[in-house]
């Protein structure tokens, strides 16, 4: 407003502005502080009242920016940066006064307080929206292509070797920015607080790579349904795949009535000592648990149960023929350092978890979910 008061070249009569002089620059000024203070402002009184009129400007500009340090705080603050590195624990404005970072006391996740100090004197909190790690960006990304890959090929039952190699593409560099370097924390059990578990959950497969489950696919008979890993009472992990008949999968309800066959297999998982991402396994059971039959509830029918805990060699002859173990070694008693039966935790955050099984096994993706309702 000033520079425009300043750049008019006439009176309000419309009058050309007198010559050089505070009154010729500054016109409407003096006009405008006549009208506020009754002032006449004839060639007589102008010029007894312009020294004061300057002087009282001056005064209040000066006023203007003679501020308080919690005002000078928020005047800084638009000096400095709009996002900011959520791993520096302080910045420098371009007045090189450090600015520490704290936590939101208003709790949310994604601002911090900043307080600029100078010379010792804390000027005063200004909030800092903090900019998304660069690999929670990229995370999101590969994500969602391996989403896409799972959609189109049928969870992996379908897919081609290119399909499988671009998945394996997508799978190595998810596990490169891994944001979990300790999954098998608190996965032997007796841990009250959930989040210390951080493979506690329950896990919907998406995709797989494995050959025990992929050949699953192609039995003429039954077809594989949802797939789950339930990790919610450690160190007891189960897996659970459901079958449903082939002709089903073709058919509408009204011509092929929904029967539904569950396996469930339990196994006890443990931590490994110098790989915090690898989870060590007995396989304990297998059970086949009927739920619908024709269209009919028959849950409450008893299980076929399997108890594994027999002889080492004993299991091992049977192991290939159990879908979801395929020639994943186990041991009745202890994790056996030569022979381990285990998956490694590929890429572990609050929505994915990718694994990989002991080599010839394969990989897994698996999503959480809610709950492994039939």
């Amino acid at each position: 407003m000033l520079l425009s008061i300043c750049c008019n070249e006439s009176w309000d009569n419309g009058s050309p502005a007198p010559g050089p002089g505070p009154k010729g620059r500054f016109p409407q000024l003096w006009s405008a502080l006549g009208r506020h203070f009754s002032l006449p402002l004839n060639s007589s009184t102008a010029a007894m009242h312009r020294q004061s009129t300057i002087t009282l400007s001056v005064l209040f500009v000066a006023a203007s920016i003679i501020v308080t340090s919690k005002w000078r705080a928020a005047a800084f603050s638009f000096l400095l940066p709009a996002r900011i590195n959520y791993r520096r624990a302080a910045i420098k404005n371009c007045f090189h006064r450090e600015t520490t970072l704290h936590p939101s006391r208003d709790g949310a996740g994604n601002e911090y307080d900043a307080i600029l100090v100078s010379d010792g004197e804390v000027l005063g909190n200004i909030e800092v929206p903090i900019e998304p790690p660069r690999n929670t960006q990229q995370a999101e990304l590969l994500k969602s292509q391996l989403y896409q890959l799972a959609a189109s090929y049928d969870r992996g039952f379908s897919a081609t070797p290119r399909a499988r190699q671009e998945a394996n593409n997508i799978i190595q560099k998810l596990a490169s920015i891994n944001p979990t370097n300790d999954a098998s924390r608190g996965i032997d059990g007796g841990v009250d607080d959930r989040t210390d578990v951080p493979l506690r959950a329950i896990w919907r497969m998406i995709w797989t790579t494995a050959l025990d489950v992929v050949s699953l696919g192609a039995s003429p008979l039954a077809a594989p349904s949802a797939i789950y890993q339930v990790i919610t009472d450690p160190p007891i992990a189960k897996n659970i795949i459901d079958f449903i008949p082939r002709a089903q999968s073709f058919f509408p309800s009204t011509i092929a009535p929904p029967s539904l066959l569950r396996a469930e297999v339990t196994t006890r998982a443990s931590s490994r000592k110098g790989n915090t991402n690898r989870v060590g396994l007995v396989f304990e059971g297998v059970k086949l648990q009927p739920i619908e039959l024709l269209g009919n509830k028959v849950d409450n029918l008893p299980p076929l149960s399997i108890d594994l805990t027999w002889p080492q060699n004993t299991f091992d002859q049977i192991a290939p023929y159990i879908p979801g173990i395929g020639s994943i070694a186990a041991s009745n008693s202890k994790d056996d350092t030569d022979r381990p039966g285990y998956f490694d935790v590929e890429y572990l955050d609050d929505e994915l978890l990718v694994i990989r099984q002991q080599a010839p096994g394969g990989v897994f993706a698996l999503i959480k979910v809610d709950n492994f309702d039939p």
